[in-house]
């Protein structure tokens, strides 16, 4: 069989079937992500867009890394690329079609992190029939045990979440079965497998392995591999209710990977903002840096025709998209300028709400809602104006497809995103946040201006969204991936922390800590973190080092958000790539309060712990 023409032979080595073009660091490339979902929300369409990307722009291959169960049996890699949303570079791989496709010699390579349990083998479950999965599950329908079994019937892994107190869950032992049921390696915990899995697929080679979502970080930030350059993307804002400061509480699923931020090597955000805000709450030690989503070029006409009351709004049908303000600021406008129409393009669970709304306000010949329509981003050719609603943002994409398309954004300047995107009366609006009067005003503007005007905008968004088009984005990606090097990681083995003093009055508590076990490193930065027990709370300050003590003032203001509960103490150190963490140790005899906020006392395991005692 003759080869394809101009089609890279699979024989050749890698570097010769894709030829680099040094737009990216040398390496392999790895974006990690739960899964790949059908309705291509949010995260899932800047993956693959991103890892497409690359791919072009470095003719690189790009691996994309998915961890959900759902995904084996699929084969998303062939439809993805048959409906065009990945490049023919980009290869899918999934854990689970993995294990139960590699032949036993690869099984083999997975390394275990826990001493050979074999009584596993006793607990394996009967097999009931030909689904890959079995479980054992409490009387509230909660796993206790999940067997896995390769596609032709064999064994290949035994999942017991009961290991304290059968019958109750708590405690785990994974194992790992070649096809003769002899146990080839067990883990303790799920993200320990998955790592393993990473060793495998990734192997020695100098790479750069992009967690892209709070879950994959979760699983992930202690992932530290010398020839590993380990990244995650923030694609959304951190904490639990934005807006109230940089020092609340932080959203749930996102807290594993934040508070250990300086375990990456790079954090990127979105926006400047976001990085500034984040850097202000000194999550991390120098290492984000702010890298913009992509997004396509929609080769927009400044000058083609539009009816100019017909806008456009690309958004879920969810409280935190508030799209019940763009349908009241409709309303509003409509009362002075009949004739305006909004197409809402999205699907969610406030429809009838919404649906509601429209009626109540006598705006069902102004207002459509389209549900989930592919492609929806093409409306934005046709349509004049569009809305943006937000409570908060990470990026929104929406915004920068309608600039594309040479379609006005109207938006509310929410963090993060539409002031860094958006000049206001240049190439869009910008209106305070919430504002539905605000809303209505800019929309009624736009509305009232000339025509040439108005092409003067479009072709100013249009220039704005270059910006943000392929090319530049990957360039802006290869400049802070080559800021990273690969030196070697260090963990330090023998790390402890001794409270020689702490006090707490009105203002501050003053914290003295002795460090040992750093093996002759001093370190490039370090902290002083806190984490609560009750709630998401965490936070850290800078402190100062003179070789033997670490000394560091902790705001009682930084501990006001916290509920009343108790809160624990660490030192964190960098040098580098290296990030290690030690809990402080204390006695009671180096604690002295003078504070009706905050007692400091040691916990019965020797702890240097809090106890906020009412909030200010």
């Amino acid at each position: 069989m003759k080869p394809i023409p101009n089609s890279p032979s699979l024989h050749q080595p890698y570097s010769h079937r894709f030829p680099h073009k040094g737009v990216l660091p040398e390496g392999c490339y790895y974006t990690l992500t739960w899964g790949i979902s059908y309705d291509f929300g949010g995260m899932t369409t800047v993956a693959l867009e991103r890892s497409s990307a690359f791919a072009r722009q470095d003719n690189r291959r790009i691996d994309i890394l998915t961890l959900s169960t759902e995904l084996k049996h699929q084969d998303r890699e062939r439809e993805l690329r048959d409906e065009g949303r990945i490049d023919r570079r980009v290869r899918l791989h999934n854990i689970w079609k993995d294990l139960t496709s590699w032949p036993d010699r690869k099984l083999r390579r997975m390394v275990g992190t826990s001493a050979l349990d074999h009584t596993a083998v006793g607990d394996v479950l009967d097999r009931t029939g030909s689904e890959w999965t079995e479980f054992r599950r409490d009387s509230g329908e909660t796993d206790l045990q999940v067997d896995r079994y390769h596609d032709r019937g064999t064994l290949l892994l035994s999942d017991r979440l009961d290991m304290n107190k059968r019958g109750q869950r708590g405690g785990r032992r994974i194992s790992l079965f070649d096809r003769n049921r002899n146990i080839i390696a067990q883990w303790s915990t799920a993200r320990a497998l998955y790592q393993s899995w990473l060793d495998v697929v990734i192997g020695s080679k100098q790479s750069y392995l992009i967690s892209d979502s709070p879950f994959a970080g979760g699983l992930v930030f202690d992932y530290r591999r010398d020839s590993v350059i380990l990244c995650q993307v923030v694609h959304t804002h951190i904490l639990s209710k934005p807006g109230g400061g940089n020092f609340g509480e932080l959203d749930p699923g996102q807290i594993r990977y934040v508070s250990n931020l300086d375990s990456f090597d790079l954090v990127t955000t979105l926006t400047d903002q976001q990085r500034d805000d984040m850097g202000e709450a000194e999550l991390s030690s120098g290492k984000i840096r702010t890298v913009p989503n992509l997004t396509e070029d929609l080769d927009g006409d400044p000058t083609a025709p539009r009816v100019r009351e017909h806008g456009a709004m690309i958004a879920r049908l969810v409280s935190e998209k508030r799209v019940e303000h763009a349908i009241r600021a409709i309303a509003k406008a409509s009362a002075y300028a009949p004739g305006i129409t909004l197409g809402v393009y999205g699907e969610g669970d406030e429809r009838t709400e919404l649906t509601d709304l429209i009626e109540c306000l006598g705006v069902a010949d102004s207002v459509r809602l389209h549900g989930h329509t592919p492609g929806a981003k093409a409306n934005f050719h046709t349509s004049a104006f569009s809305l943006l609603t937000s409570r908060y943002e990470g990026q929104p994409l929406a915004i920068l497809e309608s600039m594309s398309a040479g379609c006005i954004p109207i938006g509310y300047a929410v963090d993060y995103g539409p002031a860094d995107i958006i000049d206001d009366g240049i190439n869009g609006f910008l209106v305070p946040a919430g504002d539905v009067d605000a809303l209505s005003e800019a929309i009624l503007r736009f509305l009232a201006m000339p025509e040439d005007s108005v092409q003067e905008m479009r072709r100013a968004a249009v220039a704005r969204a270059a910006d943000y088009f392929e090319a530049p984005i990957v360039q802006r990606w290869g400049k802070v991936l080559a800021e990273r090097s690969f030196e070697p990681i260090v963990h330090l083995e023998h790390l402890r922390a001794v409270l020689s003093e702490a006090t707490v009055d009105g203002q501050h508590v003053e914290i003295a800590v002795g460090v040992k076990g750093l093996e002759g490193r001093a370190p490039d930065d370090i902290y002083i973190s806190w984490k609560s027990r009750t709630g998401n709370f965490y936070g850290r300050v800078a402190a100062e080092y003179d070789g033997n003590v670490v000394r560091a003032a902790i705001p009682i203001s930084r501990l006001s958000s916290i509920p009343a509960g108790y809160i624990d103490f660490s030192v964190d150190l960098v040098t580098g790539r290296s990030f290690n963490r030690a809990r402080i140790t204390s006695k009671n005899s180096s604690i002295s309060d003078t504070s009706e906020v905050l007692k400091l006392y040691t916990t019965k395991h020797g702890n240097f712990s809090g106890q906020i005692l009412l909030i200010q």
